[in-house]
């Protein structure tokens, strides 16, 4: 089952053409993973690298657009882990206008686990890989 957040579409958010500036939903896909790992690994993002000594830096985006958000949406932004590595993260993001049963936006996202400091592959500590391994997509 998709990990799940909403929040609003702000003025900020929005181009002249009253439609969200394709850059933002990257803003909203990265405050899911933040909501994801204060609620589901039980640690502020920003703390990881501190307790954990590792980091997710994105090394890989593929994002299709297909329907526009505007200001004042209430938009609904899930993650879905598609796979899990012993040194990256796969994860599947979509953005629902309200009341919408089709994605405004899909995006398939990979996140490296690296040592802070030294850069190098980490493996993935057990317990951020049972928070996402909670929201593994069904294999088809």
């Amino acid at each position: 089952m998709a990990f799940q957040i909403r929040q609003p579409v702000r003025h900020p958010d929005v181009d002249r053409a009253g439609i969200v500036y394709f850059p933002r939903f990257y803003d909203f896909f990265h405050r899911a993973l933040e909501d994801f790992f204060a609620q589901e690994v039980g640690i502020p993002y920003w703390e990881v690298s501190e307790e954990l000594g590792v980091s997710f830096p994105a090394v890989h985006i593929e994002t299709d657009f297909q329907r526009p958000l505007q200001h004042g949406d209430r938009v609904t932004v899930e993650i879905e882990t598609s796979q899990i590595g012993q040194h990256s993260i796969t994860l599947a993001y979509r953005v629902y206008r309200p009341e919408s049963k089709e994605p405004a936006a899909v995006s398939t996202i990979i996140l490296a686990c690296i040592e802070v400091p030294g850069w190098r592959p980490a493996s993935i500590p057990e317990r951020i890989r049972r928070a996402f391994e909670k929201h593994l997509a069904a294999a088809s």
